[in-house]
């Protein structure tokens, strides 16, 4: 949604643009065609049913972009999808995929993006709008969300290659509660270039909920969290199985009529490092990021018998992200990866009865190291995959896996990505995963990608009497 100042500051900056006849227009844009069959791991959740089971869909994205001069331009980019049969996305459902409001009341289309990018002078740019903001790592915020941006590039005045980013962004929230209301994500980034590709960024942000926000948020991992084996039996071993039964059955109530948790606001920080860096044939990838805040809930206590409730509780969490790829010239690339978000036993419990979530918690992450567990893959650039917020369960997460690229002749790409994945806390596991890409690029505009996804579910995951999950997705990107 954009802010009601945008528009008619976009509206006057291209007429300033038309007046001054310094105007430069040019459209851009994809057109993706798909057609999934299978499942995401929606199946795997209680009460879920999964529409994934075979659809094709169409996606147009045009773009136009204006300049006038040195110092001013800017884009609109529209989002005209998804155009099928299917009416909605059950990423828009589970909060793992969603983007933005627009998607979760299912929009046909909408405005992705529209900004002005003002510059100055040449190392200083200012961008206001609605454009994609990546807040210190894609594992924490990465989404399209109107901001302003402040970004100086400190190279000539110093001679070192130094960059200073500030953004503040206007978080459009999963479910609007209360639009009067707005939450913010502020962040400041001190990022070291070694060259083009290769840089250092220092980052702390900051997420202030004002608008129950992380209401929804909290209420899937909360529930999701109580219906696996682990969390099940630590609550029959904590209150005895009748009161275990009557906290399970009180979740499922709340749940179905918006979730125990009604309202939240909170105050979150993370700082951090992220960087790549080549070394030879060797590239390396790093992010390490620390949470900590705090934050009040209100809603209905099931642990004392669905009572009204009001709690303050601290936050703290953990994320490490590691990545090693082998650069064989233009034949392959063999890569490692090693992800962790921590995770807390009893999640549930930690919120609702005044204590320390020790789940990480992103606002709008972004991973596709895998394509289910992940929610990566071929449609990634048409719904946000997301590392679903500490391991989907709240019990965070533990993966190993292997990155391996193929070039078996210029136009054809080809991966293969094993990995085993597992909660950062408890015995038991939640799978092992091996997504198979594969991509023919006809020529710049035109291209064939192709995946096949497979999930075999772990000890987590055994209640649900699901042998397997898998997916297929193929189809066409267009390019103008």
């Amino acid at each position: 949604m954009l802010l009601k100042w945008q528009i008619p500051l976009l509206c006057a900056a291209v007429l300033t643009a038309v007046s001054a006849r310094a105007f430069d227009a040019s459209t851009t844009g994809t057109v993706s065609l798909r057609y999934q069959s299978g499942a995401d791991l929606s199946l795997l959740d209680p009460g879920v049913q999964d529409p994934d089971a075979g659809f094709a869909a169409a996606y147009l994205m045009p773009e136009l972009d204006f300049d006038q001069g040195e110092w001013l331009n800017g884009t609109i980019e529209l989002y005209t999808g998804e155009l099928s049969a299917r009416t909605f996305s059950p990423d828009s459902l589970d909060l793992y995929g969603v983007e933005s409001a627009k998607d979760y009341f299912n929009d046909t289309y909408f405005v992705r993006q529209a900004y002005l990018n003002l510059s100055p002078v040449d190392s200083i740019n200012f961008y206001v709008g609605e454009r994609e903001i990546v807040g210190g790592s894609k594992l924490l915020f990465d989404n399209y969300q109107p901001s302003f941006t402040f970004d100086y590039d400190m190279t000539d005045a110093l001679d070192v290659p130094l960059s200073l980013e500030l953004n503040a962004v206007k978080v459009e929230p999963y479910k609007l509660y209360d639009p009067s209301r707005t939450s913010m994500f502020y962040d400041a980034e001190l990022s070291y270039s070694f060259s083009l590709f290769e840089y250092i960024t220092l980052f702390y942000s900051n997420f202030r909920d004002t608008d129950n926000t992380l209401a929804p948020l909290l209420n899937n991992i909360v529930y999701t969290s109580l219906f696996n084996r682990t969390t099940y039996n630590d609550l029959v071993s904590r209150y005895g199985k009748p009161k275990a039964a009557q906290i399970m059955a009180c979740l499922q109530q709340e749940y179905a009529s918006g979730g125990p948790v009604r309202s939240s606001s909170t105050s979150i920080n993370w700082t951090g490092i992220t960087g790549d860096r080549y070394f030879g044939r060797l590239e390396v990838g790093l992010t390490g990021i620390l949470e900590f805040g705090s934050g009040t809930i209100e809603g209905n206590n099931c642990f004392a018998n669905g009572k009204p409730f009001t709690r303050s509780f601290d936050t703290y969490g953990y994320l490490a992200d590691l990545k090693l790829k082998y650069h064989i010239k233009d034949v392959a690339t063999l890569g490692v990866f090693f992800n962790l978000s921590s995770g807390d036993k009893t999640p549930a419990a930690a919120i609702v009865q005044q204590r320390t979530l020790n789940s990480f918690i992103s606002i709008f992450p972004y991973n596709t190291e895998t394509s289910l567990f992940f929610n990566g893959g071929i449609n990634q650039n048409i719904n946000t995959g997301s590392l679903a917020m500490a391991g989907r369960r709240g019990l965070g997460d533990v993966a190993y896996g292997a990155d391996l690229d193929f070039y078996p002749s210029k136009p054809i790409e080809l991966t293969v990505i094993p990995a085993l994945i597992y909660p950062e806390v408890g015995d038991s596991d939640y799978g092992f995963e091996t997504d198979f890409k594969s991509t023919y690029t006809l020529n710049t505009h035109i291209s064939f990608p192709f995946e096949f996804d497979y999930f075999k579910p772990g000890g987590l995951f055994q209640r649900y009497n699901v042998s397997r999950v898998v997916q297929v997705l193929f189809g066409a990107d267009i390019a103008w």
